[in-house]
C-alpha cells in the first residue's frame, strides 16, 4: 500500500536537471583539516578526501560547496549490484537523455571495477559521474559544478582519486539522522532503513501487507514552499501511484514541541480497499520531518498511534 512510502531511491541519472545553487542555504561543517585527510560520507561506506572549500552537509550524503555552486552526491546502495546498476550507465544513455558526453572511461576505483562519466548538462552546469562495486553493492557518486569553475571540475576528479570503501562497515542511519522519535512509549519500533525512508512497525521488522506502518523522511527546508504545499505534493504523488478518492479532514497547523507543524488525515481508496494515510510534517529554518503512518484498517486506534509517535519530534 501506499507504494511511494515504501520504495527505494533508483539511480536514474536525473542530475541533469539538478541545480546545486538550491542548497546555498543548507549549512555546511568544514572540520579542521579537510582537505588534507579522508572524511567519511555519512551514511555510506565511502570516504575521500574533499576538495578544498567542500564539507559535509545533513541535506543529503556527500559534501558541498560552501557557496553552494557546487555538490558532489554519493549514492550507496550496499544491496545493489554493480553490474545490473551499471547497464543503463553508458554514454548512449547519458546522450539520450541531453547530455553532451565529453569523456567515457572504464576504470578501477578502490579496488573495484568501475565507470566514469564527464558531461555537460546544459548551458550552466557539468556533471562528473562515477559508479563502481561488485556483485554485493553499487556506489554511485555525483558532481556537479558550474560550467564556468572548471578548476572546481578538477578538484573533484581529483577527489575522486582518493576514494576508499569498507564493505564490512556497519553504517548506523540515526547518527547523521536531522530527527529524533521517542519510542519507548510508543507501539511503535524502527524497522528498516531505505534510504531516505526510515520505517516504523509494531514489532521492528519489515511491515508486512495489511498492517499499519509509519515513515519518517527528512527533507531540506525549500524556501517559498509551506508545508500546506509538500503535504499537497506528496498526496498527488500518491495519487499518480494509485491512491483514489481522498477525503482530508482533521487539518491542523499548531504547532508541536515549538516546531512550525502541519498535520492532516487523509481518508482514501486504494485497490478498491478503504485506507487511511496519516501526514504530519513538523520544520526548522534547514529540515522539514514527514511523518506518515499507513492503516488499512481500526483508522481511529491507528491514527492515535501514529500521532502519539509523531508529536515526540525532535528536529536537530
Amino acid at each position: 500500500m501506499f507504494p511511494r512510502l515504501l520504495c527505494g531511491i533508483s539511480i536514474l541519472y536525473g542530475t541533469l536537471c539538478v541545480t546545486p545553487r538550491s542548497y546555498a542555504q543548507v549549512r555546511v561543517g568544514l572540520g579542521p583539516d579537510t582537505a588534507d585527510k579522508h572524511v567519511q560520507i555519512p551514511d555510506t561506506h565511502l570516504s575521500l578526501i574533499p576538495p578544498t572549500g567542500f564539507g559535509l552537509t545533513h541535506a543529503f550524503p556527500g559534501l558541498l560547496k560552501t557557496d553552494g555552486s557546487a555538490v558532489i552526491q554519493v549514492y550507496d546502495l550496499p544491496d545493489g549490484d554493480f553490474y545490473t546498476d551499471g547497464q543503463s550507465f553508458t554514454a548512449a544513455n547519458f546522450t539520450a537523455k541531453g547530455a553532451r558526453v565529453l569523456a567515457f572511461k572504464t576504470l578501477t576505483v578502490a579496488g573495484f571495477p568501475a565507470k566514469y562519466c564527464y558531461m555537460k548538462g546544459d548551458s550552466a552546469k557539468r556533471i562528473m559521474a562515477l559508479i563502481f562495486g561488485d556483485s554485493t553493492f553499487s556506489t554511485t557518486l555525483i558532481g556537479l559544478y558550474p560550467d564556468t569553475a572548471l578548476s572546481v571540475g578538477q578538484a573533484i576528479r581529483d577527489a575522486y582519486a582518493t576514494i576508499t570503501y569498507q564493505k564490512a562497515q556497519v553504517v548506523d542511519p540515526f547518527s547523521t539522522a536531522p530527527f529524533s522519535l521517542d519510542t519507548t512509549a510508543a507501539s511503535w519500533h524502527f524497522a528498516l532503513y531505505n534510504k531516505p525512508l526510515f520505517i516504523y512497525s509494531l514489532d521492528g521488522k519489515l511491515p508486512a501487507q495489511g498492517s499499519p506502518f509509519v515513515t519518517v523522511t527528512p527533507y531540506p527546508r525549500k524556501n517559498g514552499s509551506s508545508l500546506q504545499d509538500l503535504s499537497e505534493n506528496l498526496i498527488i504523488k500518491d495519487m499518480q501511484a494509485g491512491l483514489e478518492e481522498p477525503i482530508l479532514s482533521n487539518i491542523s497547523l499548531d504547532s508541536v514541541n515549538g516546531y512550525e507543524a502541519y498535520e492532516v488525515e487523509i481518508h482514501c481508496r486504494l485497490g478498491g480497499q478503504a485506507g487511511l494515510l496519516y501526514q504530519f510534517l513538523a520544520a526548522t529554518a534547514e529540515h522539514t520531518i514527514v511523518v506518515e503512518g499507513v492503516a488499512n484498517d481500526e483508522f481511529d486506534k491507528n491514527v492515535q498511534a501514529f500521532r502519539a509517535l509523531a508529536h515526540t519530534i525532535h528536529i536537530k
